[in-house]
């Protein structure tokens, strides 16, 4: 070779070594995450079915394959009961490709367990497309079409790596609930679902070169909300955008019926009211699709309750989102249904401009650490309690609470306007219509659905509902 080949070699070597050694997520540079399984157990019961090594301090024990281990808390340490040991924390890690089981659950990766105030907690460490690959069959059905899984596992994926280390203070980075992600190991995964998150390794959503900090929900009822509308926090890629492919969700409309006397008990059983509603207000977000909050007039006070919280209040399950209109009519007292089934309405709640422009200060339903979507989930705790009968995106950031503010607020009671309700004389019955399911920010899980049934590649969709984001490798030091 001449010197000018061998000159050539040696820098196009040097190249690709730093393209690709840089640009490109290898193996040895992926990260690990810490998920919480158990907390505050009277017990763990661990086995594996390869055998495991168990680590307390510097020494390490082998133990063969099926054989059960117990710890127990005891003197403020962690008890072996087969070999009564004591330990402050302990190390379980499988032999071989084989899986550690509790309760007669296998997860990938190892255990740490460890004491808590005279409780034990387990904490399942394990590659993050492991994690992922434990979590999508809990968010959306494997079996829908390949673009929108891999949008599923994309998102998921961006969320946990801009969320890495949100419970760090406590020792791991994620729940298992649906706060962070629902997760449930081995059990949780699906072959086709496995294979699209391979297929997709080191994918993440960026904004401006950082990890975006996204969020889902199932279906937004036809157009997504904004990230300002439901939580006070303006984000560029966490607009509204339209959604027409949902038509055929669970969930594309939807009524339920409440009684002021439901209605009341909801929120004085979570701390939002003091005394009876006589007359409940619903005022629109700046689009004036969804409610953005709720002013209640009680037989003591007035309160202004953010959307998402009197959501919470009556509950996922039953109230689906806050993408509704509200009829309200009156029953004489004395009649005493709970439920009424086809009331005959009067007029709808009016959203104009002018209940949207309070004199209150703006308030935000919550969060988001560093706007990575830390708390969007965990006010709402939501999204997942929302989906999973109970869950639970968008979220699916920047600290919300780094500015507080009044979240419930009791305001001056002002006199009653035309058709006032009296407490003593009538029941009010309320009716909501509404559409979707879900905080409504950010990926629409049937949108998803519905775009790839038209032929939309992930990509399409991730940028669809994302807007001026970009997709690319993650990068991990």
């Amino acid at each position: 070779m001449t010197n000018r080949g061998m000159y050539i070699f040696v820098w196009s070597t040097i190249f690709l070594w730093m393209f690709f050694g840089t640009g490109k997520v290898g193996a040895e540079s992926y990260p690990e995450v810490r998920v919480l399984i158990y907390q505050g157990k009277p017990d763990i019961v661990v086995s594996s079915t390869s055998g495991l090594q168990a680590k307390i301090g510097k020494k390490s024990y082998s133990i063969p394959a099926q054989q059960i281990l117990t710890f127990i808390p005891s003197k403020k340490m962690i008890t072996w009961e087969e070999r009564q040991l004591l330990a402050s924390s302990v190390m379980l890690i499988p032999s071989g490709k084989g899986y550690l089981t509790v309760n007669n659950r296998p997860y990938r990766g190892s255990f740490l367990i460890k004491y808590e105030s005279g409780k034990l907690n387990l904490v399942n460490i394990l590659p993050l497309d492991d994690y992922i690959k434990g979590t999508i069959k809990l968010e959306i059905s494997p079996r829908w079409p390949e673009q929108a899984v891999k949008a599923q596992i994309v998102t998921a994926r961006t969320y946990a790596v801009k969320n890495l280390g949100r419970h760090r203070e406590s020792g791991y980075d994620f729940c298992s609930s649906s706060h962070c992600q629902a997760y449930g190991g081995v059990n949780a995964e699906d072959p086709i679902a496995n294979k699209l998150v391979d297929a997709t390794r080191g994918l993440i959503l960026t904004y401006q070169n950082q990890p975006a900090g996204v969020c889902f929900h199932s279906e937004s009822g036809g157009r997504t909300d904004s990230a300002f509308n439901v939580w006070g926090k303006d984000v560029p890629y966490l607009i509204s955008v339209d959604s027409p492919w949902e038509s055929d969700s669970p969930h594309a409309s939807w009524e339920i019926t409440m009684s002021s006397a439901e209605i009341s008990k909801a929120l004085q059983q979570a701390g939002y009211i003091q005394g009876e509603i006589v007359k409940l207000q619903a005022n629109p977000n700046n689009h004036g699709e969804r409610v953005k909050e709720f002013i209640i007039q009680t037989n003591l006070k007035q309160f202004r309750i953010p959307a998402s919280r009197f959501r919470e209040a009556i509950g996922y399950d039953r109230l689906h989102s806050t993408f509704f209109e509200v009829i309200s009519t009156s029953r004489p007292v004395s009649s005493q249904p709970s439920f009424c089934s086809t009331p005959a309405p009067s007029p709808i709640i009016k959203m104009t401009e002018s209940d949207t422009a309070s004199k209150v200060p703006d308030y935000r339903a919550m969060l988001d650490k560093d706007w990575n979507l830390d708390d969007i989930i965990t006010f709402l705790k939501m999204r997942e309690e929302e989906r999973k009968e109970a869950s639970s995106s968008s979220l699916k950031a920047d600290d919300f609470s780094s500015n507080p503010v009044k979240i419930i607020e009791e305001i001056e009671k002002p006199p009653l306007k035309e058709n006032n309700f009296v407490y003593a004389e009538y029941d009010q019955i309320y009716i909501f219509r509404g559409r979707g399911y879900g905080h409504g920010v950010g990926l629409s899980q049937w949108g998803a659905r519905g775009m790839a049934l038209e032929g939309y590649s992930f990509q399409d969709i991730l940028l669809y509902y994302f807007p001026g984001c970009d997709l690319k490798k993650a990068r991990f030091k």
